[in-house]
């Protein structure tokens, strides 16, 4: 007993001693103050990206499925046609799915399996902008039933981030002195950087009444323009202020 007496005591006296000790002054933290730089700039686009999809509906999914082949396969040889491979120019499968269909039975008053639907979609990416209405055209007369979208974009955007991030960093540094001067100081340095490019790549709408039309008709598809990109450099940056 008295042994157990003693240890607690001395487990006290070490929590008085760590809850009296004064803490340790800190060092003194600089001033500082955080702007961020946005710059935004507009780009023509290198790369044209477009989904193809073949969809089959059959009363079997060995059917819907053997049909959907067929088709997809010619759709791949004719891009492949209109591509420049050995220029990086790529066609991929890019979805793959094939599921139960189902009607509504008024009369029983449930859903009633009518057959299976395949979906197919294929990825074309190519450097050839200028002949992607061609390319829709051309697909949906060799079996594609679905566009599902096509984008433009930029293949490698370093060069033009570096340029928008310089302007961004340039800007955070004169509105951080700006802001320094009317608070009767200034920029002596830099803590903290945090930089961002980003780029919209806006798709064009295809939709499914059109590409019925362009199947049906022996006119050529509706050119599609490229437009300009939008690039966005963003600087965050903490600098150190002094009077």
């Amino acid at each position: 007993m008295k042994r157990t007496a003693v240890v607690a005591a001395g487990i006290l006296t070490m929590a008085f001693s760590v809850w009296g000790a004064e803490p340790a002054p800190l060092p003194d933290q600089p001033a500082t103050i955080t702007v961020t730089g946005s710059v935004t700039e507009e780009f023509s686009p290198d790369t044209a990206i477009l989904n193809l999809a073949v969809e089959t509906q059959k009363p079997t999914a060995q059917e819907a499925a053997r049909e959907n082949a067929a088709k997809s396969e010619q759709v791949v040889a004719v891009m492949k046609g209109l591509i420049n491979e050995g220029g990086g120019d790529t066609v991929s499968t890019s979805s793959y799915s094939v599921q139960p269909a189902y009607e509504y039975d008024d009369k029983l008053r449930k859903n009633r399996l009518t057959g299976y639907r395949t979906f197919n979609q294929v990825t074309v990416k190519t450097a050839g902008i200028g002949s992607v209405g061609e390319m829709i055209d051309r697909a949906l007369k060799s079996g594609a039933n679905n566009v599902t979208d096509v984008r433009f974009a930029i293949r490698d955007n370093r060069t033009q981030c570096e340029g928008v991030l310089v302007k961004a960093a340039q800007r955070a540094r004169s509105d951080a002195d700006t802001v320094a001067a009317a608070l009767g100081g200034r920029v002596a340095g830099v803590r903290h950087v945090v930089p961002s490019c980003s780029g919209d790549q806006h798709p064009v709408p295809i939709y499914r009444a059109k590409a019925m039309m362009v199947m049906e008709s022996a006119e050529p598809a509706t050119p599609i323009e490229a437009g300009s990109l939008a690039l966005t450099g963003q600087v965050q940056v903490e600098f150190i202020l002094a009077k």
